[in-house]
């Protein structure tokens, strides 16, 4: 594979883990959300792998007690949705649905210090956005 199909599948494996159960935009808001970590060349990393796994940035690639850790998408109906969200998104053929976040918990957790309300960009379905790193504010689509 190449990297950016390295990137297309990872990232589609990061919002099928994460947000499999939401709609398409929440889905597509979850594949910029990591995006916009990747366009922002800070401690994050500067490439969809690096950012992705990240210590403890996305429980389901490096938080060992994470359920999602080993779950794969075998013979799941969601998964080609997943995929295309991410190919849109790579490729800038989607908008945007939560412009410059970068970061979102579920309403599952207990919101984490860094979501305060100044931060806030929009709430879809169950997830929570924001953009913590407001220096720069990233467009896609």
């Amino acid at each position: 594979m190449d990297d950016l199909m390295d990137d297309k599948v990872f990232l589609a494996l990061a919002i099928w883990r994460e947000a499999r159960g939401e709609t398409l935009l929440g889905q597509t808001a979850v594949a910029y959300s990591l995006l916009n970590r990747v366009a922002k060349p800070c401690w994050w990393g500067n490439d969809v792998m690096t950012v992705l796994f990240k210590k403890w940035q996305y429980s389901s690639f490096t938080d060992p007690r994470d359920k999602q850790l080993t779950t794969w998408p075998v013979k799941d109906k969601v998964w080609k949705q997943c995929l295309t969200v991410a190919c849109d998104a790579i490729s800038g053929v989607s908008s945007n649905p939560a412009p410059g976040s970068d970061s979102y918990f579920d309403d599952s957790i207990s919101a984490p210090k860094w979501a305060t309300q100044d931060k806030f960009v929009r709430k879809i379905g169950r997830l929570n956005f924001y953009n913590i790193d407001m220096d720069t504010e990233i467009s896609h689509g």
